[in-house]
């Protein structure tokens, strides 16, 4: 009796270790900005590491749905752990050629080899950009010197097939 449980656990975990992967998401590409950065405030080193606040000086946006200029006005209020990674906490607004204004929220991590990658979230009242309130974003950041960077913008496109997941967490029908 004991070696037959044995085996139908055996069977359920080789199957659980074989199931198919999950479907990766698709990626849209949104933009890519390219932000010029001011003179970096140090903060200093406090709990969690060293603080450096970096304004945002400036730049550019252009993507398939949307262009237009970084304004003048945010800044990056990073931590240097003692590890060397870097932890971006951004707040900028883009101003797009048509005239709406974009808040960006940019959260992420570069590692010490250079490796940097952020989560975006947007917020605006402009009609035409509305659909931006309701996504999420990813860039991968890449720095071309001391004060310019860029970063390459996707929004992850997941459709989900018939019977998967077709409910809401925390609503009651």
């Amino acid at each position: 009796m004991r070696f037959t449980t044995f085996l139908q656990t055996c069977f359920v975990m080789i199957g659980l270790v074989t199931a198919a992967s999950p479907t990766p998401p698709g990626l849209t590409y949104l933009y890519t900005v390219n932000i010029t950065a001011g003179q970096a405030a140090v903060v200093g080193t406090g709990p969690r590491g060293n603080r450096i606040v970096v304004p945002i000086a400036g730049g550019t946006f252009a993507g398939p749905k949307l262009k237009g200029t970084v304004l003048p006005i945010g800044a990056d209020w990073e931590l240097l752990d003692s590890n060397g990674n870097i932890t971006a906490d951004v707040r900028q607004t883009f101003h797009t050629d048509d005239g709406a204004n974009i808040q960006v929220f940019e959260t992420g991590t570069s590692q010490p080899d250079g490796t940097a990658h952020v989560r975006l979230t947007y917020e605006t009242g402009s009609s035409k950009y509305y659909w931006m309130n309701s996504i999420v974003a990813i860039g991968i950041i890449r720095v071309l010197d001391s004060s310019h960077i860029t970063i390459d913008t996707w929004q992850p496109i997941y459709r989900l097939k018939k019977g998967q997941g077709e409910g809401r967490i925390g609503l009651s029908t």
